[in-house]
């Protein structure tokens, strides 16, 4: 199974995993993570973590979605996930990104999957209404 982990500022990584699962029902393999509180050192080390929690378990792939590409969350996941091919950092993490990422995670190859939620993410992202 490819896993999940949402790292953002404050608790809006938590929320977007919390609204994930009231619309889809229980989920596994989505985590959140905040870096309130946490070093750049830190928070590489939980994420680090969790990816050898993965690999221990088999994942088959790891998922990274950060809330802003520069910030502390994006730099810490570059550091912790390497150049593995086996991992893919997403910024601008968005509902529509997590949602299609429950939905088609089974049966799409790791780097189809990436591609599809880049595109989600960005079609997510549109004015409503107006001219």
């Amino acid at each position: 199974m490819i896993r999940a982990l949402v790292i953002t500022h404050g608790n809006i990584g938590a929320e977007l995993v919390r609204v994930t699962g009231l619309i889809l029902g229980p989920v596994e393999g989505l985590a959140a993570l905040s870096n309130s509180g946490k070093s750049l050192a830190d928070l590489r080390a939980a994420i680090a973590d969790w990816l050898a929690e993965g690999d221990a378990a088999g994942a088959t792939g790891g998922i990274v979605f950060v809330d802003d590409y520069g910030g502390s969350c994006a730099t810490a996941a570059q550091l912790a996930c390497g150049h593995d091919p086996g991992r893919a950092i997403l910024s601008g993490v968005n509902l529509a990104m997590l949602l299609g990422f429950l939905t088609w995670r089974e049966g799409d190859g790791f780097e189809e999957l990436v591609g599809r939620l880049v595109r989600k993410g960005r079609e997510a992202i549109t004015r409503v209404g107006g001219r």
